[in-house]
């Protein structure tokens, strides 16, 4: 890592070295560093947790689908204890075009909220994982890390992790219409295309993002016509399939930071 990186995480981390027990050390990675961190004690049943990336000035990382280029988070759960379900959270990603292509990314730094349910909820439990993912400037370059975090149903609430997985989890798109976006339609135009039409309050600056089952290779959806409050989007059918497991295509519409996410079942017949 960068001496400019290294002295941002001294001077941001120093004054709380006491708020670290709920965080792992960071594991630095070309471009960047990443960690786990936890609030805290147990909550309504569950943890609430976050991968944390920290990208160094110009870099970027990926969300659940990179789009035409990139490496997207691949996270496995290893040898936890006491971990009955793992559910990983995206937030609201931004569209990026390097001149060749367009992806979908994280700057500067992102937090993955994670919600951690105990098989056993009065038992400690232990999260281990491993994470795969690219990391993006002039270059891609891989990046990994095995990271480990212990928790209890009585811990002390963490305030520094509690506040940065707070601040995304506020970020992760929730379903149905609000802050002024919906979703109004959604169609296949003669197998070829996907149009979706969305209603978007005031002037502001909307994008749609689309992600398919494992396996799909899509581009990103792209802006037809927007006026009057309404956004139209034309995503190619070209690269999308569906599994025995998965038949959902996942569109996130977002605008000035917020979104919203629908899941739209697909027809296999309608790809031919």
């Amino acid at each position: 890592m960068t001496k400019t990186v290294l002295t941002f995480l001294a001077a941001f981390l120093c004054p709380l070295a006491t708020a670290r027990a709920a965080m792992t050390d960071w594991v630095e990675v070309h471009g960047g560093a990443v960690r786990l961190i936890s609030e805290g004690p147990l909550q309504d049943g569950q943890y609430r947790a976050g991968l944390e990336f920290l990208m160094e000035p110009g870099w970027h990382t990926y969300w659940r689908y990179a789009g035409e280029a990139g490496i997207p988070p691949q996270i496995s759960i290893t040898s936890s204890r006491n971990v009955a379900e793992l559910d990983i959270l995206y937030p609201v990603p931004e569209r990026y075009n390097d001149g060749f292509s367009e992806s979908i990314v994280y700057h500067d730094g992102i937090v993955l909220p994670f919600v951690i349910t105990p098989a056993s909820a009065g038992k400690p439990a232990r999260l281990e994982i491993d994470v795969f993912f690219g990391i993006c400037k002039d270059i891609c370059v891989p990046g990994d890390a095995s990271l480990s975090l212990d928790f209890r149903p009585g811990d002390r609430h963490d305030k520094l992790a509690g506040k940065l997985v707070q601040r995304d989890l506020s970020a992760v798109p929730g379903s149905g219409p609000a802050g002024g976006l919906e979703f109004t339609s959604v169609s296949f135009d003669g197998g070829d295309y996907i149009m979706i039409e969305t209603q978007v309050a005031g002037g502001q600056n909307v994008d749609l993002f689309a992600a398919g089952p494992e396996g799909s290779y899509i581009g990103l959806p792209k802006l037809v016509s927007h006026a009057d409050g309404v956004a139209v989007w034309r995503l190619s059918t070209k690269g999308l399939t569906t599994t025995p497991e998965d038949d959902q295509l996942r569109f996130v519409l977002t605008a000035d930071g917020s979104g919203i996410e629908q899941l739209e079942r697909i027809q296999p017949d309608r790809l031919e």
